[in-house]
Parts: C-alpha cells; sequence; structure tokens
C-alpha cells in the first residue's frame, strides 16, 4: 500500500473520529441542558408539593377535631338527661315538701 493511501486512510479515519468526538459533546451538552431543566422542574414541584401539604394539613387535622366534638356531644347529652332527671323529680319533692308542712 502506497503511502498516499495510507495517509488517505488515515485522514478520513481521523475526520470520522473527530465527528464521532463533535456528536458525543454535543449529546453530553444536550443531557446536560436537560437535566438542568429537569432539576428546575423538580425544584418547582417540590415548592407545590410542598405547599400542597401545609395547606392540607386542616383535612388531616378534621378528624381529632371530630372526635373532639363527638365528646361535647356525649357530654351534652348526659347533661341533659341527668338535668331532665333533675328537672322531674324537683316538682315531686316540692309537692311531698307541701304535703309534710300542711299535715
Amino acid at each position: 500500500m502506497p503511502d498516499t493511501e495510507l495517509y488517505t486512510i488515515w485522514y478520513w479515519s481521523l475526520a470520522v473520529a473527530g465527528v464521532v468526538v463533535l456528536l458525543a459533546a454535543a449529546l453530553l451538552i444536550a443531557i446536560l441542558l436537560v437535566a438542568r431543566r429537569i432539576l428546575g422542574n423538580a425544584r418547582k414541584a417540590l415548592e407545590a408539593a410542598e405547599a400542597i401539604a401545609e395547606d392540607t394539613k386542616v383535612i388531616w387535622e378534621l378528624d381529632e377535631t371530630n372526635r373532639t366534638a363527638e365528646e361535647i356531644l356525649a357530654t351534652a347529652e348526659s347533661i341533659e338527661e341527668r338535668g331532665g332527671h333533675i328537672a322531674g323529680t324537683l316538682p315531686e319533692r316540692g309537692r311531698r315538701a307541701q304535703e309534710v308542712r300542711g299535715s
């Protein structure tokens, strides 16, 4: 093989290798830019998720509020029942007291 053919093949190989290196560099730069964009979007999504979590804390605390309301209702019903019982016995005792005084 003559030297000119060898140099021609070598130059073409060098050119192809250069193109491959440039394509690889372009792809790496594109990947880097996309990764930065993804990171920016991920930060925005995290901020939104934190805001949503903060806004929905009230919903999770609603269960505790409902339990407390049920306890208050049970206490109020108990007071109402006992108050009704007391109110029912007062007139009877008053009548008995009058009977005792009147006798």
